[in-house]
């Protein structure tokens, strides 16, 4: 990948460079335990003593792990960042010393995240039932949804937050991904889900708009491979324009999106046009409970796990490909209003 040649230098005098400790300290009220239990990653698991209803502990700063902080409460995440960290047990949160640093950042993206999804949730519950209404409203807060995000991971390229904003993003453009993935240092390129995003841009060049498709087979039923194995050429490149969902029983999204896959397969299903869904990182038995209960009438392959993920460079799902009748790519990464937009100009109706 050498567009990420250039990112070496890129976060060189972005930020001070962090103490190589980091105190985290905390107070109790009324139910005090004995111990509480700090973790980062696999580099720090250690037990500190409560005493008067308080504990301080000095573990290595460490940007490129979520730190945790375990008692008889919920854990308290925070990144050991080389500051003196307050932690409030009780009420869930971790006050840094530092306000530009690290840890102060990611207490802020916390904070904007509650809230943007709180406000998302009210609005979708009011909302109710009109699809339309859903879908615009999802069409119009998501731009601003990315926009925190990108700024996020600009500003964090050499910590952990960077990375899970990377991994709440909702933008496929391969172009986008490739500018934000140099805002990253060395260390954090090493990490496990930006490596993968590396790997699957790669995999997005090799299956962008204009090429064609890439075939995968898939075991449906390990107990019958035989009889339950499919490729994706059984439905793709056969003389039909055919739209493919990638989706999974656990995502929220992939839900949300249902009803617009299903006016758009009612509108247009034919001797032109049909739909595909492909079950990934799923349990089967969830599956195909969920597509009971989601209504999904058109053609399925399940029990895909990430064969496709893989091969099409799908980091985010759902992800909505539209291939032509010969099984090229016509357009990826469609989303509510657009999905049916695409194939509406693709038939030519």
């Amino acid at each position: 990948m050498m567009y990420l040649a250039a990112a070496a230098l890129v976060l060189a005098a972005c930020s001070p460079k962090a103490g190589e400790t980091t105190r985290v300290t905390g107070q109790f009220g009324e139910e005090v335990p004995e111990t509480v239990r700090i973790l980062v990653g696999e580099s720090v698991d250690t037990t500190v003593t409560v005493t008067d209803g308080r504990f301080t502990v000095d573990i290595p700063t460490n940007l490129q792990e979520l730190a945790y902080v375990q008692t008889d409460f919920e854990p308290v995440s925070f990144i050991a960042d080389g500051s003196t960290i307050t932690v409030d047990p009780v009420a869930g949160t971790a006050v840094s010393s530092n306000k530009k640093g690290p840890q102060a950042r990611f207490a802020a993206y916390d904070d904007w995240m509650r809230t943007f999804m709180t406000e998302y949730r009210s609005k979708m519950a009011g909302i109710g039932d009109d699809e339309d209404a859903a879908a615009e409203y999802f069409e119009q807060i998501l731009p601003e949804y990315n926009d925190y995000q990108k700024e996020t991971i600009r500003a964090n390229g050499d910590n952990i937050l960077g990375v899970m904003a990377l991994l709440q993003l909702m933008d496929d453009d391969p172009e986008e991904l490739k500018s934000l993935l140099l805002c990253f240092s060395d260390e954090m390129r090493a990490n496990p889900m930006v490596a993968q995003m590396v790997a699957a841009l790669d995999s997005m060049d090799k299956t962008a708009v204009g090429g064609s498709f890439v075939d995968f087979a898939v075991i449906q039923d390990p107990e019958n491979p035989e009889e339950s194995t499919v490729r994706l050429s059984d439905y793709v490149g056969n003389g039909k324009y055919v739209l493919v969902d990638f989706w999974a029983s656990w995502c929220g999204p992939c839900r949300e999106e249902m009803p617009t896959l299903k006016k758009v397969y009612e509108t247009y299903a034919g001797d032109r046009f049909d739909m595909l869904s492909i079950a990934v990182a799923d349990e089967l038995e969830d599956t195909l409970k969920a597509a009971e209960e989601l209504g999904i009438t058109w053609n399925q392959i399940v029990n895909a796990q990430r064969v496709p993920l893989e091969l099409y460079g799908i980091d985010t799902i759902p992800h909505v490909i539209l291939f032509g009748p010969d099984g090229t790519i016509l357009k990826r990464g469609l989303r509510g209003k657009a999905i049916g937009d695409a194939v509406r100009e693709a038939l030519g109706v």
